[in-house]
């Protein structure tokens, strides 16, 4: 996805969580997606096509590992410097593959994400739970659960929800 339109999509998405609009067209480059508040979806917004053209559209963005943020990357989003990660515009998630000492990266993105005005929901998660560490964070409605998984090769996925943290 082009860094205008996902700009785009990230914009309309806050929007929606702010209560400025119910409704969203975006064009993108295989058509029109019209984005519609939904409260019963995990993103508080479903999107209907236009003609089929937007089913096509790639919600995903790739960034290298860089040490510094680079130009594009959604600014409401952590970032974790020199580790490579994926964006998911539809799922609302990130994911940080094979961070070096990924203990550390898990306590530095939560203090980043703490440090945003997210309030922590109750303690990290153990780190022997077969899912991994996790920890969830609260701001404005919307749930954002980081969590490490270190079972192959490490990875930390951030994914934000309306509502409650998932599996509460």
């Amino acid at each position: 996805m082009d860094q205008a339109l996902f700009k785009r999509m990230q914009e309309a998405a806050l929007r929606f969580r702010s209560g400025e609009s119910d409704r969203e067209e975006i064009m993108t480059p295989n058509g029109l997606a019209l984005l519609v508040r939904d409260a019963s979806d995990p993103r508080g917004f479903r999107i209907d096509f236009v003609d089929d053209g937007a089913r096509h559209s790639v919600s995903l963005q790739q960034y290298p590992a860089m040490p510094t943020r680079p130009p594009g990357y959604p600014a409401p989003l952590p970032f974790l410097e020199d580790c490579a990660s994926t964006v998911d515009t539809l799922d609302q998630s990130v994911t940080w593959r094979d961070p070096s000492e990924p203990e550390r990266a898990f306590e530095r993105l939560c203090r980043e994400i703490a440090d945003d005005g997210w309030m922590a929901l109750g303690p990290v998660s153990d780190a022997r739970d077969p899912d991994g560490a996790s920890r969830s964070f609260e701001k404005e409605g919307v749930v954002r659960t980081l969590q490490l998984t270190t079972d192959g090769v490490p990875r930390l996925v951030l994914r934000e929800r309306r509502g409650s943290p998932l599996g509460a």
